[in-house]
């Protein structure tokens, strides 16, 4: 019997010190019987990087827009005569444009040393030599519809899609056949695919892309809405370029305001707008933004003050968010060459 005692008794102390050891043992390693430890769910399969990747905020990415860019006639005179034949010293003062993660603008005509000038007095061609110095000015991308791109001919236009090929310079609502024309032109910055296509309601007619011929998109395309909305399938945000509206009215028309809402509509994130020389107003339809017209960015439309000037419309996004937009103002001096670029007043 006292055999029988002593073994329960060693038993006792034996189990009383495997706990005490194991319980000083938990709070050691884990603490979590301490009234000090919160406890905590940790998800293994979540190393702390990528805990820290996940609670940062999007990288903001800034998108540019300039409007009309016609370096020839005027423009290319003074060049020569006043800038010693440097096209690059026309964005001397511009420095601020290239803070944009994408840069955009309208180029008014063909860039080309080929084709014959099948328009009238304002046919515009530029010297292709204008192409590099656009890449050094930080553009990376630019509508080509617009109602000067078939005043060269078609060959003009073609060599003109390739050597913005070859400079590395994107180009919306102009291709070689109606496929390219519509499939737009995408950026991607910081894990976001900013998509571009481009169109005008200005013309001309007869450079409408077809399944086999070069051209353009126009947008009384009947198929617009679901350009639109395929467009917007293969982008997070979807910008459209239009040529449209009234040289030198200031304000918009119903016509260009139909087509904005229409774009919207399918899809559109932002529209811009080009083609009346002066800025026009800018508006917001469903939480998107229309701008009507951007004006003239370098032109040598000297006759007024309106055609000397230009808007810088910049927008900023946060992620697929739309966070911010600005503008500001670009003056041209008397030998067409931009000013700066100023807040307005």
């Amino acid at each position: 019997m006292l055999k029988i005692f002593k073994f329960i008794i060693l038993f006792l102390v034996t189990l009383i010190i495997i706990v005490f050891i194991y319980s000083f043992m938990t709070n050691k390693d884990g603490g979590l019987n301490s009234r000090n430890q919160k406890a905590q769910v940790v998800n293994p399969l979540i190393s702390n990087n990528e805990e820290i990747a996940n609670n940062t905020k999007p990288i903001q990415t800034k998108l540019a827009f300039v409007g009309d860019m016609m370096l020839t006639r005027g423009v290319q005179s003074s060049v020569n005569k006043n800038l010693g034949g440097d096209y690059n010293r026309l964005f001397e003062n511009l420095e601020e444009l290239k803070d944009a993660d994408i840069l955009f603008a309208n180029l008014e005509g063909d860039v080309s040393d080929k084709g014959k000038n099948v328009g009238s007095k304002y046919s515009f061609r530029m010297d292709p030599q204008i192409l590099p110095v656009l890449k050094e000015a930080s553009f990376d991308i630019v509508s080509f519809a617009n109602n000067h791109i078939g005043d060269w001919s078609t060959v003009a236009f073609k060599d003109t899609l390739t050597r913005l090929d070859e400079v590395g310079i994107l180009k919306v609502g102009a291709g070689f056949n109606k496929q390219e024309v519509i499939k737009p032109s995408i950026i991607e910055k910081n894990n976001i695919k900013f998509g571009f296509i481009g169109m005008s309601d200005v013309g001309p007619v007869w450079m409408k892309a077809t399944e086999t011929n070069p051209g353009i998109l126009l947008a009384n395309d009947p198929d617009l809405e679901n350009i639109i909305k395929n467009a917007k399938e293969k982008c997070d945000v979807l910008i459209v370029s239009i040529h449209w509206g009234e040289e030198y009215k200031t304000i918009h028309n119903k016509r260009q305001e139909e087509l904005a809402y229409k774009i919207i509509d399918n899809g559109a994130d932002i529209v811009i707008g080009h083609h009346p020389h002066v800025i026009q107003d800018i508006e917001e339809y469903r939480g998107k933004i229309i701008v009507y017209s951007l004006g003239n960015f370098i032109f040598d439309q000297y006759f007024s003050k309106e055609t000397m000037e230009g808007m810088l419309f910049s927008v900023t996004y946060e992620g697929k968010d739309l966070i911010n937009t600005k503008t500001k103002i670009i003056t041209l001096s008397k030998q067409f060459q931009p000013e700066g670029i100023f807040d307005i007043e």
